[in-house]
């Protein structure tokens, strides 16, 4: 094989690295024998694509809003920020807050923070048939860090490996949210898909998601996983619903035995697991978009879950500071942190 190298300039075999450009933004994919996944460089660094090459399957969610460099002036500009006109699905990073827009420290930031509208800068560290690693980077504006995510795939290995680290450029402590936000869509989404979780964790439905087609009409708390509805039947926080089922449903996990979820679609025997530090992302918050919000920027035409690791609750800056649950970081300090996600062929027999 080492022989054979020597006649290629472009690697087509093994684990192997492309950057293009996609309706003028910049990507990056990274692709082995099992997946393929591809960033948005150019906007946040999101994984837009985690695909299983042997089924053809892309487990992101693919918004209505295509991916592309938006250089247009909004007719208004948005008190929340350009998130949601720029939303295109995947997954996001979130960093330094997330949820509502925030107040950190006189700097405005909207909605779901800084790290997923940015440009991020990349780096190869390793580029082989057996291992491909990049380093991404980037320093935030209206916030005062440096992150940085390792992003690595092994030679036939489904696991997608991710090393990050912050660190306060700041002469104070900081304080801080971080959080990932994937969001699933079809094919790999139907009403098939469970969500798997160790132990029995507490499930809240917070007051605030009490809205639009949400099964529940006040703030409801419970042991994972099914709460009791508005008309007093069980309703399932473990399971996805059909598009026809027209529903929304957001809600927190706390207490959480281990960093580790799975999503499994019982029609295609086929599986995402999640495994983090659970030391920083201490929570989960579902979000269930099921063609159940007929407002901006729905319109009823959004079929997606996602299931993302948090470091606070609840999802509001000043809130989350309230309730002392924002993480922390002196000055010139760094965290370190590792998150993985793999894509998995089973028998619902065999999880967790």
């Amino acid at each position: 094989m080492e022989r054979m190298e020597s006649y290629l300039h472009t690697r087509n075999y093994g684990c192997r690295l492309r950057r293009y450009t996609w309706n003028q933004v910049e990507m990056l994919s990274l692709e082995n024998q099992a997946v393929k996944v591809v960033l948005a460089l150019g906007k946040g660094a999101d994984i837009v694509e985690f695909v299983h090459k042997a089924t053809d399957v892309d487990c992101m969610w693919h918004s209505f809003n295509e991916l592309k460099n938006i250089n247009h002036i909004p007719s208004v500009s948005a008190r929340g920020g350009s998130f949601l006109d720029a939303y295109a699905g995947g997954w996001q990073e979130l960093f330094p807050t997330y949820g509502a827009p925030a107040d950190f420290r006189g700097g405005e930031i909207g909605i779901h923070g800084e790290a997923c509208i940015y440009p991020w800068d990349c780096r190869a560290l390793t580029d082989t048939p057996e291992c491909v690693e990049v380093l991404l980077t980037l320093r935030t504006i209206r916030s005062p860090f440096l992150l940085e995510k390792r992003v690595k795939l092994l030679e036939n290995d489904p696991t997608l490996y991710l090393h990050q680290r912050v660190t306060n450029l700041g002469s104070t402590e900081q304080a801080f949210m971080w959080g990932h936000h994937p969001a699933f869509g079809f094919p790999f989404l139907d009403e098939s898909v469970r969500i798997r979780l160790p132990g029995r964790p507490t499930v809240t439905v917070p007051q605030g998601t009490i809205a639009h087609r949400c099964p529940f009409d006040r703030e409801t708390t419970g042991p994972w996983p099914g709460l009791p509805g508005k008309d007093g039947r069980e309703v399932a926080m473990d399971r996805a619903y059909a598009p026809g089922d027209r529903l929304y449903m957001e809600y927190a996990v706390s207490d959480l035995a281990e960093g580790r979820f799975e999503l499994v679609n019982r029609n295609r025997g086929l599986g995402v697991r999640f495994t983090w530090d659970k030391a920083v992302f201490r929570y989960l918050w579902v979000w269930g978009l099921y063609c159940g919000i007929d407002e901006y920027p729905w319109y009823g035409r959004s079929y997606v879950l996602a299931v993302e690791p948090w470091s606070s609750m609840p999802g509001d800056y000043e809130a989350a500071k309230a309730d002392g649950s924002l993480l922390r970081l002196p000055a010139g300090a760094s965290m370190e942190t590792e998150l993985n996600a793999e894509i998995f062929q089973t028998s619902d027999e065999a999880l967790l």
